[in-house]
């Protein structure tokens, strides 16, 4: 009677087996940045690096002190620092008349992930820095630039 006892927690040995060999370490990350300039205030832009994709995106920029804030042409430009590798990751432009800046979502990207020299996912050892760079035109018509500061490895360490 005591041996089919024991023959229960065969199964259970090697259901336990099988999965001990299942331990393959997969590394996901997600940023959720935020930052300001002189200008602009940026919230909730969100990076997500994983083995297989890059996201970036969701953010919502707000321009300070305007209630209403109008203009014929705006771009931002976000770039990451890999490696020492500057490579812009999000691009959005607007143009015509009538553009409103007070607040504007940033408008979302997804893709592959980024490989390092190894053409190995890159992982946030890797990454150095992210910023973007925001550009309008304003009421005389110039063409205005400023740099809004998210992530430096750095001062995150």
């Amino acid at each position: 009677m005591r041996k089919f006892k024991y023959l229960k927690l065969i199964p259970l040995f090697y259901f336990v087996l099988i999965l001990s060999g299942c331990n393959e370490r997969v590394d996901n990350y997600y940023l959720s940045l935020m930052g300001d300039s002189d200008s602009w205030s940026l919230t909730n832009y969100e990076i997500v690096l994983t083995k297989n994709d890059f996201k970036a995106g969701n953010g919502t920029l707000r321009i300070k002190n305007e209630n209403k804030y109008m203009t014929d042409w705006f771009e931002m430009i976000t770039h990451v620092v890999i490696n020492n590798k500057d490579t812009v990751v999000h691009h959005n432009m607007e143009s015509g008349p009538g553009t409103n800046l007070t607040e504007k979502s940033t408008g979302a990207i997804e893709g592959p992930a980024y490989l390092n020299e190894n053409k190995s996912p890159i992982t946030i050892e890797e990454v150095e820095g992210i910023y973007m760079i925001v550009k309008w035109k304003d009421n005389n018509n110039n063409l205005v630039e400023e740099r809004i500061y998210l992530y430096n490895k750095v001062e995150s360490s």
